[in-house]
């Protein structure tokens, strides 16, 4: 077993992991444990606590609701299974009330902050690696951007037993661009309703995902509900190859199959607001542009690889 260095003295209360004793090497990214806590080092710097394997939260489970009327930050580590058959686009639906929550997942050491909403389509943070903030554009209690809220009690999901304190803080700025909000005028609907990520996962391992959502103000609208489901291949449909137009798309033959995760359609059958890949597993957007998927219609597809429009030929 190698042995590491770390700049606390234990590994809950360091900010990094190290080569060597003098700590001027860090370790290389990936997950670490003192065989109680699991965190993940990146870019020389430890995520939060992520729970052992054990304790993680299956995949499947019913809704999980995160509900404060202060700050909070709320992790939640689920299981995705690590047999061979355990692959596929694991879909995460989230659904926050009006006050804005920002959202933010990390599987294999990639960060995804994108979804797809049945109301008002694709939202998605401009800022990197950073949350992507859904909620009501109106609500009274929309977080500041460039504001920094300092020491957020950190909340991690135990199965069985719900969020619990950990005992850490974590301060948080947030960005312009982090912002997504929905602003459909009339309202209702003033939120983005049941939204939808994807992460592929092509291999049993790694087996865990982590879920971070941050509620930055007190206010009693703070809420949220989020499912993870396991990894299933997508369905399949026919389409054409891509076009700049719809009427070139509408001259095309309609002989490939691409997939489709459903936000508002079905599977196997896009809607508006559906994300639309080239593979099963969710990893491959679809391009942008038009294509046929049947002997009648075809769909617009935006830069972000979701559906904006289906209609006739």
């Amino acid at each position: 077993m190698p042995t590491y260095y770390l700049n606390g003295t234990t590994l809950e209360n360091s900010t990094a992991v190290f080569d060597d004793d003098e700590l001027t090497t860090c370790s290389a990214d990936g997950f670490y444990s003192d065989g109680n806590i699991v965190r993940e080092q990146v870019s020389c710097l430890l995520l939060p606590i992520v729970q052992c394997p054990e304790c993680l939260t299956p995949c499947g489970s019913s809704s999980i609701v995160g509900s404060s009327t202060v700050a909070r930050l709320f992790t939640l580590n689920v299981d995705l299974g690590n047999a061979v058959s355990d692959v596929g686009a694991v879909i995460i639906k989230f659904a926050p009330a009006s006050t804005p929550v920002g959202i933010k997942a990390t599987y294999d050491g990639v960060l995804y902050n994108k979804v797809s909403s049945p109301v008002d389509g694709y939202h998605g943070s401009t800022v990197p690696n950073s949350y992507t903030y859904l909620g009501n554009a109106s609500d009274a209690c929309v977080p500041v951007a460039g504001n920094l809220y300092s020491n957020i009690p950190i909340y991690n999901h135990v199965d069985g037993i719900g969020f619990v304190n950990t005992g850490n803080v974590q301060s948080i700025t947030p960005q312009a661009g982090e912002f997504s909000l929905t602003n459909i005028t009339p309202p209702p609907p003033s939120v983005p309703g049941t939204t939808v990520m994807v992460i592929p996962k092509l291999t049993a391992d790694p087996q865990a995902i982590l879920l971070e959502f941050a509620n930055l103000t007190a206010c009693p609208t703070n809420s949220f509900g989020v499912i993870v489901e396991c990894p299933t291949l997508l369905t399949g449909y026919s389409s054409s190859l891509g076009a700049a137009d719809f009427p070139t798309a509408c001259g095309y033959t309609v002989g490939f199959t691409y997939y489709n995760a459903p936000v508002s359609g079905t599977a196997g059958n896009p809607a508006i607001n559906d994300w639309v890949f080239q593979d099963a597993y969710g990893q491959y957007p679809l391009s942008q542009g038009f294509y046929k998927i049947n002997a009648t219609e075809y769909i617009e597809v935006d830069a972000n690889g979701v559906v904006i429009n289906r209609a006739n030929c």
